[in-house]
């Protein structure tokens, strides 16, 4: 009887440590470093993340067929894109909401076009 104990416990201590052994050593959220694999968090990182998103969503514009993207701004606020400028036919507008909506890192879209009071010639 005491003998069947004795290997029982250590049955169990063995699986303890096993499974120990088998946790990784780093956070959930965190990567293979360790670190957090968060949003930027300095101003000038956030500011360079922000440009970058703009950039990526002005580049799908102008690669929609239909779409003049010449008068279109974008703003990138963490995510969240703003559409501001003259485009020349209501036909473009959502041409250009849906296009921003396509690229990775876009959490929103608000769109504030206006058409154009004459067409380019």
């Amino acid at each position: 009887m005491n003998q069947i104990t004795v290997r029982g416990m250590t049955l169990v201590c063995l699986l303890f440590t096993l499974n120990a052994v088998a946790q990784p050593g780093q956070p959930a959220s965190g990567n293979a470093n360790g670190e957090m694999a968060s949003a930027p968090t300095s101003p000038k990182a956030v500011r360079s993340a922000n440009r970058a998103l703009s950039k990526r969503v002005l580049k799908a514009l102008s690669h929609v067929k239909g779409l003049d993207a010449t008068g279109i701004f974008v703003k990138a606020s963490d995510g969240n894109i703003i559409l501001s400028g003259v485009v020349q036919e209501a036909s473009q507008i959502p041409l250009a909401v849906q296009a921003a909506r396509n690229v990775d890192g876009v959490r929103s879209v608000r769109e504030s076009l206006r058409l154009a009071t004459q067409p380019t010639q």
